[in-house]
């Protein structure tokens, strides 16, 4: 272990012992691939601490010092963490970061409720939401296809990129849960595998990637008709058949200078 990491692993370690026997902290985690298990020599300590309303802003100055250090700890109260990461929030872009986490001290009792509660997709926005990204996901196969038509492979190839995103957070959220970061698709995809994906979650990533490589017009034709499967099993059919005789033309087209 690496001096800095050494130095680290006792700051956190000073600072969860702390955590665990002053009655002002009131929760405490640590966040990132530390807090799902995913640890690497170049691993940091991204760790946050829930405090009383009385001791916040002597607790975040007292904490202020480990931004600089390889501990870095946000300090919130309780109320400030409920409303974080809120659906439709600025900061709901960090939803993922609560998947897979357990509290190292939890003195609210919620902790772990909250953590579900952030990660997912709210059930009274997912049909809504996951109706959208279906549509986004083949608009952008069908400009894609488009592009390859016209002759321009770099269009096609940005608008396959494009269409990666929406897709994600499609065939995520139809089990409830949202896209995870990238950094650990590969291992979400292994770690919890996707139950309606109906394909091994490492043939899944490897289409992604062509497509991300190259912009495969049948690789991008082949996913498009296992996602429509898929979608149509769980009731998003309409999605697909309101784009009409457009969706069967992108099942259908070829290149007349088929890509390597």
């Amino acid at each position: 272990m690496r001096p800095s990491s050494t130095k680290a692993e006792d700051l956190f370690q000073k600072t969860l012992r702390e955590a665990r026997i002053d009655a002002n902290i009131i929760g405490f985690w640590l966040d990132g691939s530390r807090g799902k298990g995913i640890i690497s020599e170049h691993s940091d300590y991204d760790c946050t601490m829930l405090v009383t309303d009385a001791v916040f802003d002597q607790y975040k100055e007292r904490y202020r010092e480990f931004r600089t250090q390889d501990v870095e700890l946000r300090v919130m109260t309780l109320a400030e963490f409920k409303s974080y990461a809120a659906w439709g929030s600025e900061t709901a872009w960090d939803r993922y970061n609560f998947a897979h986490l357990e509290p190292l001290v939890d003195r609210t009792g919620v902790l772990q409720e909250l953590f579900q509660e952030k990660s997912r997709v709210p059930d009274n926005v997912r049909k809504a939401f996951v109706a959208g990204q279906w549509d986004y996901y083949v608009n952008q196969v069908y400009r894609s296809l488009k592009c390859f038509r016209d002759g321009q492979s770099a269009g096609g190839r940005l608008e396959a990129a494009e269409s990666v995103t929406p897709l994600l957070k499609a065939i995520f959220g139809l089990h409830g849960r949202v896209r995870p970061f990238f950094k650990y698709l590969a291992w979400e995809l292994k770690a919890y595998p996707l139950e309606n994906l109906a394909m091994p979650g490492e043939g899944f990533l490897e289409t992604i990637l062509k497509i991300l490589e190259t912009g495969s017009v049948p690789a991008q034709q082949g996913l498009l008709t296992h996602m429509e499967v898929i979608a149509r099993a769980d009731e998003y059919g309409d999605v697909f058949d309101a784009w009409g005789q457009k969706l069967g033309w992108m099942k259908d087209f070829v290149l007349v200078s088929p890509q390597v």
